[in-house]
């Protein structure tokens, strides 16, 4: 449900049930005006991600590939979590703009994924996570990185951690 903002609504809410009454001047239409814009965008942008959420969760692989997409474009740390538990799709393709969306997100993604990467031995999860901290450039992802590399069953996943290891000391600032 969409919540809709007017100036006149807002000037009520915004005279007090202490009886403060705004006067009004000239720059209080400017500020009303302003209040109202960012009020809207923002429960639209709360309801787009709302809505993208669910098209994450679409039958068809398209409709999760655009939401995946769109939610990168957003940046929204809320997004993040469903994200990562949609890094095991099972269309590639979807995984891929999964994999992208996190990386648009950026620094946010961290940490929820390392803790995801613990419980989740899964290789095509690995693999897209591993991309993931890859090109997110963190270092938080070292550490998990050197396990990996050192102590998962699977030599393709080694070697994956390792190449991301090395792409990410590379680029590390001493």
């Amino acid at each position: 449900m969409r919540t809709r903002f007017d100036a006149h609504g807002l000037l009520h809410i915004l005279q007090t049930a202490r009886g403060i009454v705004l006067r009004v001047h000239m720059g209080l239409p400017i500020l009303v005006a302003g209040i109202l814009f960012f009020s809207v965008t923002g429960v639209a942008l709360a309801d787009r991600v709302d809505d993208l959420l669910k098209m994450l969760q679409s039958k068809t692989p398209m409709d999760r590939r655009e939401a995946a997409h769109e939610l990168g474009k957003i940046k929204d740390p809320r997004a993040v979590s469903s994200l990562i538990a949609a890094l095991k799709d099972e269309e590639p393709m979807v995984r891929l703009d999964v994999s992208g969306a996190l990386i648009e997100i950026g620094k946010p993604v961290v940490n929820p994924l390392i803790e995801a990467m613990k419980h989740d031995n899964d290789p095509i999860f690995l693999w897209n996570a591993i991309r993931v901290l890859e090109e997110v450039g963190d270092s938080r992802a070292i550490e998990p990185l050197k396990e990996i590399e050192q102590k998962h069953p699977d030599p393709s996943i080694q070697q994956i951690a390792k190449y991301a290891l090395e792409k990410l000391q590379r680029t590390q600032k001493p």
